[in-house]
């Protein structure tokens, strides 16, 4: 803020653009260190972006895009009876506690049983299901979205007509859809306090 002296942070004009997913994504890919690795860097990309006060840009789209929660990942957090490390997961789980808030952090360890994401395979398929129940287009309610994968493997051809509301309760995760779909509906809520109007979607 001027007023205070300091000078402004430059802000780039980044147009809102929905996110693609392609082959380069890797989507899921990897093992736990990898996968550890990626969301790592969509946590601080999404801080940096944040604090910036703007939108992703499409590289960063592309790094917030491979964030897959911490389903599986139970060996990032210290075990809760000892409050140790796995020897290996000591410098990794360390840093994580340096980058969450003590809340982000907590909802992340509790996240490790269930946060698992859709596969692209398995996506494909519901999108050719939907295809086969005549759908072509219209409103779509996601009630548990994660970063968006849905949305991002949308059929080319539906996106035209298609209008998303996602909702995911994860704040981390909620934030990252938000960036990647600025131009969809993406609400941080639990889905039981969406008002949910009969045949909307």
């Amino acid at each position: 803020d001027a007023r205070d002296g300091l000078t402004p942070v430059s802000v780039p004009n980044i147009p809102a653009v929905n996110y693609r997913i392609t082959d380069d994504t890797r989507l899921g890919k990897g093992g736990e260190a990898e996968k550890f690795r990626d969301n790592v860097a969509a946590i601080k990309a999404l801080k940096a972006i944040e604090a910036e006060g703007r939108r992703a840009t499409p590289a960063e789209q592309r790094v917030l895009a491979r964030y897959v929660g911490w389903g599986g990942l139970a060996n990032a957090f210290a075990a809760p009876e000892s409050g140790k490390f796995k020897p290996d997961w000591e410098d990794r789980g360390k840093s994580l506690v340096d980058l969450l808030t003590p809340k982000e952090l907590a909802l992340a360890r509790r996240s490790t049983l269930d946060a698992h994401y859709t596969s692209e395979d398995v996506i494909g398929a519901m999108w050719s299901a939907a295809r086969r129940l005549g759908f072509a287009g219209g409103s779509v309610l996601e009630s548990s979205m994660g970063v968006g994968n849905f949305l991002g493997l949308l059929p080319e051809d539906l996106t035209a007509n298609t209008k998303f509301v996602g909702v995911e309760y994860d704040s981390l995760t909620a934030r990252i859809a938000a960036l990647l779909y600025p131009n969809e509906t993406v609400l941080h809520s639990g889905f039981q306090k969406v008002p949910v109007p009969d045949g909307a979607f």
